[in-house]
């Protein structure tokens, strides 16, 4: 393969990227505001419920946007839960983790790896598709991110492992001597 086709497939790559990173971030100012007032008001303690609430109760055509707000307000008020409240919105809209996780990426861009892992880590979250949102998101920290999710002892990817392994080992017999030769 030429070089020429290796940027052009780059090229294509980072525009696939680009392109998702604005659907994931397609919340309104107003949304954001919305959040921001409704969630200064809540302590810390409460906020990873808060944040995962008004996602559940936005309607079902927002709550990637109203996702994506709650995770950037509370990023930005307070750093230390955004991994939480992430994990919360997660686990209560599977749907929306990787607008959650790309959010608050795009806000502490050096927590982008345990933020994607915090996301990924949900049942019924496909580690697929939170890794491409929050590189979109934070694409500097791609490294970071991948490295993170390869290391992390996901549940969603452990279901996944086991369904193959059980799918494999179905074939073999029971009272066979498995004796590790094909």
């Amino acid at each position: 393969m030429n070089k020429s086709k290796i940027f052009v497939g780059t090229k294509l790559l980072a525009g696939v990227f680009c392109l998702s990173a604005r659907v994931v971030f397609a919340q309104t100012a107003a949304q954001i505001e919305a959040a921001k007032d409704i969630l200064a008001k809540v302590p810390a303690a409460e906020l990873a419920s808060k944040s995962a609430e008004l996602v559940a109760n936005a309607p079902a055509k927002q709550r990637a946007a109203v996702a994506s707000a709650a995770a950037q307000v509370v990023a930005s008020i307070y750093p230390d839960v955004a991994s939480a409240a992430v994990a919360a919105i997660s686990l209560r809209v599977p749907v929306v983790a990787p607008a959650a996780a790309a959010a608050a990426a795009a806000k502490l861009p050096n927590s982008a790896g345990g933020i994607a892992v915090a996301a990924a880590n949900v049942p019924g979250v496909r580690v697929g598709d939170v890794r491409p949102a929050v590189i979109a998101a934070v694409p500097s920290q791609a490294g970071q991110v991948v490295a993170a999710l390869s290391r992390a002892n996901l549940s969603s990817s452990i279901n996944q492992a086991a369904a193959g392994t059980s799918v494999a080992a179905a074939g073999v017999p029971a009272n066979s001597n498995k004796t590790g030769i094909f």
